[in-house]
């Protein structure tokens, strides 16, 4: 800053002028010579306040200045654990859990060494019925750990505090989320799960110990050895020792996600793939604490203000315009804003910027705090109250290329950033050694383009995650082969369509192509033509003088095939983006509700001419929370520095090789990403808001035009990109079910699509819009879903079982 030095706690008193106030609009406004005096005082203060308390350290609790760093540093949402001490906790629980079940095996050693017990077990003949419990009697005798059963349970108090110390701070962790209480159940019937699943493993072992292990010893290994049946003995011992542990980790799994899916499905949380018609914006999966609107909204104008932050006078500048004043700056590069609300000055909103490190690609991110105090009236002490008073409303983030960012979201950039780069150094070790060859790396040199890059990173991978992604994609390629034999059969019956569209829309790093290219692949592996066509740029000239879903630029799949070229019979053509992005990122969305309205029945009736035409429409909405986004962006970032890198590689090389495929690497990611990160809230508003009001459902549009098929847009939810991706496979599978058996009666219409008039009054047909709540209003009336009620039964089931096996427990006690 140019007129702030760097590495002195300074503060700026700015000189009183016509202007030098905010109204409450944002704008600056005129005060009264006793408000500007007003003012001047409480900075006066506010400085004689910070002087005494940084000099004479006269109370900590009074210093209601934030600190210029986090307290912690910043850490993913999706992580059981974001706090590091609650994680070090967790990782002395598995300690413990693991060395209790050391003791009990050397317990049962200790039993085995017993020379009274070790000629008990091979006398026992265990064909007789009482021998035959006695030897069972050994085997419990060594799986609860010998001699060391009563230390087992003199620690169990203390292991139950434990558990009990960790849900509850994982619920409160996950205030966050506002999950505290759902997370508490879950802890709760994880810890019921893990007790039923180790009295499952228990009783299972003495089952099969007495009825299948101990008849069969006695018929093939007791009279052949001197020992009778005692190998059988201690071998069912040791396993009934370790059976409950290893079972108890399924059962925790198993009660947790049994709650989360529980919750997910009564609250109508996003799910892989639904309709729009069921798809509630605002209920994903993680739902942030109502934070402060006015000081959010600020936060994300403050993003855009301070931009790529290399030239600060520049960001001083775009600061000055909403109001924001400079008042002091500190070491670090640490900097003080002032903005003043109200005519008069109603509330003061403190803005404090930090750098943040490490750089990422030679930009550094900023760490911004955001505060806002009320204007105490004007009185003797005012201006000393108001200094120290505590805010009445705070917001804490970072901002990076113009957007910004929860602590959270802000995790899962950092961290794919790190892994991906992570990921790309151990390749790079590995590459030509013996590794790469058993791992069947065969790049036998840098990457060059996107597909390679992946596939180089991929191999970097730990080998845990490398089978892990592995196996998805192994199991993601049979279902693309199991539609493709579907397409394949109605091709044979002549009732699969002879032309597809695949409608790719929705936020940006929400994983478009590579989820909806598996559509593709399975229609590719059936004899389809595929072709893309992108409408990611706004129209040109002449298009803007047709109307607006004219086959000129939103064509069918026969349009892409020039007049000497070879049509094959089957074509597909995918829209990458389409008229939805008009309402988006062109200028549709300030267009008013009438021409909104006649907007939304072009596309409905553009889709209607498709079915007539014989056209598969398919349209998908992909959404994802931005926790997922953040992370992709953090993926992108380190391809983009990876590219970078490549270049130095390429250029030593003697060999000159193209570098069109590292500009394709560095194109995919762009400042308007960033800008659609920091618009994500209103750009999902107007997606969702578009693909409601085009919904094709039945006899909606046809108005006594028979067709029954029912065309809907299905909305992907990326969050979880596997599940998405095998729901996505599975319900384009129904949906072309249903359009080849539902057969269609060939209309006679003009060609032309805005004409198509309404059969009975001859007019073009404007349909009422959806409201905004209607989905929220919906899922109000509706009842609890049956997947909900019917998993709730099975929750209360576990609790009853859980119950019986520690007490007792009986419902006839209570009949």
């Amino acid at each position: 800053m140019d007129d702030v030095e760097a590495g002195e706690s300074t503060a700026l008193i700015p000189k009183p002028t016509n202007n030098d106030s905010v109204a409450e609009n944002g704008t600056l406004g005129k005060f009264k010579e006793s408000d500007r005096h007003t003012l001047q005082d409480e900075e006066v203060a506010e400085i004689i306040l910070h002087m005494f308390m940084a000099n004479f350290r006269y109370s900590a609790d009074l210093n209601r200045y934030p600190k210029t760093n986090p307290k912690l540093p910043p850490v993913v949402r999706f992580k059981r654990h974001r706090n590091f001490y609650i994680f070090e906790i967790n990782q002395f629980r598995h300690w413990w859990k693991t060395s209790r079940l050391l003791v009990r095996l050397t317990g049962g050693y200790e039993y085995c060494l017993n020379t009274l017990a070790w000629m008990a077990m091979a006398a026992f003949n265990v064909k007789k019925h009482k021998q035959a419990k006695q030897a069972l009697k050994s085997m419990k005798a060594i799986g609860r750990g010998g001699v060391s059963r009563d230390f087992l349970k003199h620690v169990k108090p203390f292991t139950r505090s434990i558990r009990i110390v960790l849900a509850v701070a994982r619920g409160w962790e996950a205030r966050v989320d506002n999950r505290f209480y759902e997370v508490l159940i879950a802890e709760a019937f994880a810890f019921m799960g893990n007790r039923c699943s180790r009295w499952i493993a228990r009783t299972s072992c003495d089952t099969i110990t007495a009825s299948v292990m101990f008849p069969l010893s006695a018929k093939f290994i007791a009279p052949y050895l001197d020992q009778n049946s005692r190998p059988v003995i201690v071998t069912m011992g040791f396993i009934r020792a370790i059976l409950p542990f290893a079972f108890s980790f399924q059962g925790s799994r198993i009660g947790r996600q049994l709650t989360f899916n529980t919750f997910k499905y009564a609250n109508y949380r996003w799910l892989p793939v639904q309709s729009v018609m069921k798809f509630d914006k605002n209920r994903g999966v993680y739902q942030d604490m109502d934070l402060d609107p006015q000081l959010l909204v600020m936060a994300h104008a403050v993003a855009i203000a301070i931009g790529h932050g290399d030239d600060p006078v520049e960001a001083r500048k775009n600061l000055a315009q909403h109001g924001f004043k400079i008042f002091g700056s500190g070491s670090g590069g640490y900097a003080a804003y002032r903005r003043y609300d109200g005519t008069p000055a109603k509330d003061v909103i403190s803005l404090h910027i930090t750098p943040y490190g490490p750089s990422i690609l030679n930009e550094m991110p900023r760490y911004i705090i955001l505060e806002r105090r009320k204007v105490l009236p004007n009185t003797a002490n005012s201006s000393i109250a108001n200094a120290a008073s505590k805010p009445e409303a705070s917001i804490c983030g970072f901002t990076y290329s113009g957007a910004y960012f929860q602590s959270q979201e802000w995790a899962a950039l950092t961290s794919r950033y790190r892994l991906t780069m992570d990921a790309y150094n151990r390749s790079c070790n590995i590459l030509g050694t013996n590794t790469a060859m058993r791992q069947g790396n065969k790049l036998g040199g840098p990457p060059r383009d996107l597909t390679t890059l992946k596939d180089f990173i991929r191999h970097g991978n730990l080998p845990r995650k490398q089978r892990k992604d592995k196996k998805r994609w192994n199991r993601i390629d049979c279902e693309v082969e199991r539609v493709a034999k579907t397409v394949a059969k109605f091709q044979k019956q002549g009732t699969a369509p002879k032309q597809v569209i695949v409608y790719l829309e929705g936020l940006d790093c929400s994983a478009k192509s590579s989820t909806g290219g598996l559509v593709c692949q399975a229609l590719e592996k059936c004899g389809y033509d595929v072709r893309t066509a992108q409408h990611n740029r706004p129209p040109n000239d002449e298009q803007k003088r047709k109307p607006w879903m004219d086959r000129g630029r939103f064509q069918f799949p026969e349009d892409m095939y020039g007049p000497g070229e070879d049509k094959p019979e089957y074509t597909a053509l995918v829209w990458d983006r389409g008229p939805a992005g008009d309402f988006v990122y062109g200028s549709f969305a300030q267009l008013s509700l009438d021409e909104k309205k006649k907007k939304f029945e072009e596309f409905r009736q553009y889709d209607y001419i498709c079915r007539v035409e014989d056209v598969l429409f398919i349209k998908l909405l992909f959404v994802a929370d931005k926790d997922s986004i953040a992370s992709t962006l953090g993926k992108r970032l380190a391809h983009k520095k990876i590219a970078q890198d490549l270049r130095t590689w390429l250029d030593a090389n003697s060999i000159p090789h193209s570098r069109e495929g590292l500009e394709e690497i560095e194109a995919h990611i762009d400042p308007t990403d960033f800008i659609a990160f920091n618009n994500y809230k209103t750009n999902l508003s107007i997606f969702t808001e578009v693909a409601r009001n085009t919904n094709t459902l039945k006899n909606r549009l046809t108005d006594g035009i028979p067709d029954k098929y029912d065309d809907h847009w299905n909305v992907i939810c990326t969050t979880k990109r596997y599940p998405a991706r095998m729901k996505l496979l599975k319900n384009f599978e129904s949906q072309l079910k249903r359009y080849a058996l539902t057969p269609t009666d060939k209309v006679t219409t003009t060609g032309k699509i805005y004409e198509f008039l309404d059969p009975r009054s001859g007019s073009h047909r404007v349909s009422s819009i959806v409201p905004e709540n209607y989905v929220e209003e919906k899922n109000k009336t509706n009842k609890v879903s049956i997947r909900a009620i019917f998993q709730t039964v099975l929750l209360l089931c576990l609790l009853y079982f859980y119950a019986y096996i520690t007490w007792n427990f009986d419902m006839t006690d209570f009949l």
